[in-house]
């Protein structure tokens, strides 16, 4: 491909403050979902007491179902429709996806019935069902919303700018996400009132997600310009969806970002489900020393955002960015196995979220829009949505992923399921060491070095450069994308 820059961005935009804040509000609803979803695992293992192993299954069972399910949604809404004219390609979509979506988390919580060793398979098969209305009603809104701020903030300037907004409602999300569990889950070791618990937690998030999902629709809304760009020649032509597919496998590219995206996915779920697990089992405290962890590690993350904003715009190299991002967070989190007690654990944590806050500034903001670029400028095809069909399976792989090296760790290290606390598994298992080394090990050492394979994956063979990136957004402006 030519390198040659033909192409010089303005440091203008034609959206308003409230245009920037009120889209970004909208990722409050899809952080905050999945960040309850995080407690899957702790939720029905522990408190249902359904085995490890059929959590990985269920999740197995489902990445299926979410393998055809993610990059055909995107391929079929892909495409003007009697509405899009007056409203839009993707506004619609997402107005009609918000209610069940934010309804499903509240029933994920709600299983109605506990597992035993007789009889697991209601509570595996709620498992199962909940998750895919849950990625069902997802997909429609997350694919269509992560197409439209891409196409709504088009040059580096905006996705800069818009990540000062992104970034810290980010950061609000997963601590009202953590924030959730200490206010509303029970510490009452009777299962009865922990489900209660965990179905009161749902039904909260629910609501809150509904609301910002509600806010966000003034930033989602499609204007003129956007519209008009649906219906130029080139925008209309389609590719079949195995073309795409086998399209968008064929880019380095791609391919190397959906590694290093698998990777640092499953870096931050094993660290923020693990939490749970380490406050509860490993310092045997409560949910305010849970929030205390992981609000000082997003308190950190928070802080060093615009720090590392900084640092991008002075270097103007986003795979250099990336990459020292990621190896100072790798470096910090490897140290999260080896505390002593509560204070040194914050303190780690604090230091871990200021090397995160690099990630959490370029990731999804940044390099993820100049990676769709790319694939679309090769393809000669705007079906943005499709491919982010195709991203999507990130989050279920991840999700399997995760509960199979969980799954694995818990199995070796002789942990129980169906034992919400210390003393009720120290009262069955003989030795708690291996249990507890185990929890620290998925805490720091395992996830840094899956996240290390991915910034190492980035930086040997990632090819989007600078120059290519501005050649990529003048060959979308000729083409009228």
């Amino acid at each position: 491909m030519n390198e040659t820059i033909t192409y010089t961005e303005s440091n203008e935009t034609r959206h308003s403050r409230l245009t920037f804040l009120s889209n970004a509000s909208g990722l409050l609803c899809s952080t905050l979902i999945g960040s309850m979803q995080g407690f899957t695992l702790v939720y029905y293992e522990t408190v249902l007491g359904l085995n490890a192993w059929l959590v990985f299954i269920a999740m197995s069972i489902f990445l299926v179902y979410n393998g055809v399910n993610d990059p055909i949604f995107g391929f079929l809404i892909d495409r003007n429709l009697r509405f899009t004219r007056k409203w839009g390609r993707r506004f619609p979509w997402i107005v009609i996806g918000i209610i069940p979506w934010a309804f499903s988390v509240f029933l994920h919580f709600s299983a109605p019935t506990i597992a035993t060793p007789a009889n697991p398979w209601p509570a595996f098969w709620w498992l199962l069902l909940t998750l895919v209305l849950l990625d069902t009603f997802g997909t429609i809104v997350n694919i269509n919303y992560k197409a439209l701020q891409m196409e709504k903030f088009r040059t580096e300037h905006e996705r800069r700018r818009f990540t000062k907004y992104y970034a810290p409602i980010d950061i609000v999300a997963i601590l009202l996400g953590m924030l959730l569990p200490t206010l509303f889950i029970s510490e009452n070791p009777d299962i009865a009132v922990q489900l209660a618990s965990y179905s009161l937690m749902g039904g909260v998030g629910a609501i809150i997600a509904l609301l910002f999902g509600i806010l966000s629709l003034h930033g989602n809304r499609e204007d003129k310009i956007m519209i008009d760009r649906f219906y130029s020649p080139d925008s209309v032509k389609r590719m079949s969806f195995f073309k795409v597919f086998k399209e968008a496998l064929k880019s380095r590219t791609f391919v190397v970002y959906f590694i290093f995206g698998t990777c640092l996915g499953i870096q931050i779920t094993l660290v923020v489900v693990n939490t749970w697990y380490l406050t509860t089992y490993v310092l045997q405290a409560g949910t305010l020393t849970y929030f205390l962890i992981l609000g000082l590690n997003l308190l950190g993350t928070l802080i060093s955002i615009p720090i590392w904003l900084r640092y991008i715009r002075k270097i103007n190299n986003n795979k250099k960015a990336l990459v020292v991002a990621g190896l100072a967070s790798c470096v910090t989190l490897f140290a999260l196995s080896f505390f002593v007690g509560s204070f040194d654990l914050m303190i780690m944590a604090f230091i871990y979220g200021l090397a995160l806050g690099g990630l959490n500034s370029y990731v999804y903001t940044i390099i993820g829009p100049s990676v769709t670029e790319d694939v679309i400028v090769k393809m000669g095809k705007n079906q943005k949505g499709v491919l982010f069909g195709i991203s999507a399976l990130l989050a279920r792989f991840v999700a399997s992923i995760d509960e199979l090296i969980v799954a694995i760790v818990h199995d070796v290290s002789g942990f129980l399921p169906g034992y919400p606390t210390y003393d009720a598994m120290a009262a069955v298992v003989s030795d708690m060491t291996p249990v507890l080394i185990g929890i620290r090990l998925l805490q720091g050492v395992i996830p840094a070095l899956v996240l290390l394979l991915g910034v190492l994956v980035i930086w040997k063979f990632f090819p989007l450069t600078q120059e290519r990136i501005l050649s990529n957004k003048a060959k979308m402006e000729e083409l009228g994308f």
